[in-house]
């Protein structure tokens, strides 16, 4: 089992020592990677940092762990820029780059920064979003045109470091997201799912990733919000999920910031060696 620190980015957290205090700790705890919330307004309160701004400070502090979101709104970005910045952390962290995917949940940040939009039309966005990033990030010159985005010749040099792109971990579950998840996902991370339904989510995604004729794996992750003291019930549900089929067990840290670091290395030392 590998394991995630997700990093809550909202009022209390935005600390950039704590933040570096954070990613390193996480890293010299052995954690697989840690994603950061990706958001510019919360339900409780605007105060945030672009999740990506996060994630290319702490490429020149960390070394091995990998550094994404859970989950980026993707029509929440016009996708060519999104392209661009991701590329760009990738390429100074040294290939290290996650893709969290999502079709976003939060209106009022859509309404500020963005535009809104029904279910089925930023699902539309989304697969137009996909399709050009995934061309943009060959480096080739794209020309696109679609019902949501168009792109005139645009060009990202340098490309991603990872090949053929970095990953994308898509926290779905609509069926339409579904299906985009089968088509390009690296990992399924959804969020706080019964054991039992994860097992039979992660079989259904495989099987349609199969139907579509592609070989590659398909990782199953998760990020869960239960909140442990103890270590005897933490572990006892990392291995309830493992049973299901999950690799990459994410963990919510919203302890108090001052506890973070404390309790990452509570977790390195009572949790990991038990599952």
């Amino acid at each position: 089992m590998e394991h995630l620190l997700i990093y809550p980015v909202k009022k209390g957290y935005l600390d950039k020592e704590l933040i570096s205090e954070v990613g390193k700790a996480a890293e010299q705890a052995g954690f697989y990677a840690f994603l950061s919330w990706d958001h510019y307004m919360l339900p409780d309160g605007p105060e945030t940092l672009d999740a990506w701004s996060i994630l290319g400070y702490l490429a020149g502090q960390t070394d091995t762990i990998k550094l994404g979101t859970v989950v980026t709104p993707i029509p929440f970005r016009p996708p060519a820029q999104l392209a661009k910045i991701v590329a760009s952390v990738d390429h100074l962290s040294g290939g290290r780059t996650i893709l969290g995917v999502g079709a976003g949940w939060h209106q009022p940040e859509f309404d500020g920064f963005s535009n809104w939009g029904t279910p089925g039309q930023r699902v539309t966005r989304t697969s137009e979003a996909l399709e050009l990033i995934t061309r943009l990030w060959t480096g080739e010159k794209v020309s696109f045109e679609g019902k949501a985005y168009n792109s005139d010749g645009a060009i990202i040099s340098p490309v991603p470091t990872q090949k053929p792109f970095p990953p994308m971990w898509f926290g779905v579950r609509g069926p339409r997201m579904l299906d985009l998840a089968a088509r390009y996902a690296d990992a399924w991370i959804p969020t706080n799912i019964s054991p039992e339904l994860y097992e039979d989510g992660l079989k259904k995604l495989r099987e349609k990733r199969s139907e579509l004729g592609i070989n590659t794996s398909l990782k199953g992750a998760l990020q869960n919000f239960d909140v442990y003291t103890e270590s005897e019930p933490c572990v006892a549900t990392i291995n309830s999920y493992a049973a299901a089929g999950c690799e990459y067990y994410g963990s919510i840290w919203s302890y108090p910031p001052d506890e973070m670091v404390s309790r990452i290395k509570w977790f390195s030392k009572e949790v990991m060696p038990n599952v």
